[in-house]
């Protein structure tokens, strides 16, 4: 329900703990969407690896990762697509991150636009 509501207003909102796992974050968008972009902020300087991939609704040998990056002694990650790109109804968005450092928090905001 609350990605409903976000999705209305068009923010969805994640954390995780970097020191307790690693981040594994999926949407449960239903409609099909535009992807706006992605804002990343971590409560301390992290060297991590943040992975963006489309979940395809037609299966896993249709999800394409989107973008893999090394935060190296960063703090702050926008991902703005190059090009518009049209989630179709069922398709998601994962976000991952590792913590091979166990340190901080990530914090995330995709912003989407109904298509």
């Amino acid at each position: 329900m609350t990605e409903l509501r976000n999705f209305l207003k068009p923010d969805i909102t994640f954390s995780q703990d970097l020191t307790a796992a690693a981040l594994s974050y999926t949407t449960t968008l239903t409609r099909k969407f535009r992807l706006k972009n992605i804002e990343f902020h971590a409560s301390v300087v992290i060297t991590e690896t943040i992975t963006i991939t489309r979940d395809s609704v037609n299966g896993a040998a249709y999800d394409t990762i989107l973008r893999k990056k090394s935060l190296v002694g960063e703090q702050n990650y926008n991902y703005d697509p190059e090009k518009e790109i049209v989630f179709q109804a069922g398709d998601k968005i994962k976000i991952t991150c590792t913590n091979a450092n166990t340190t901080g928090t990530l914090y995330g905001t995709i912003k989407v636009q109904e298509a």
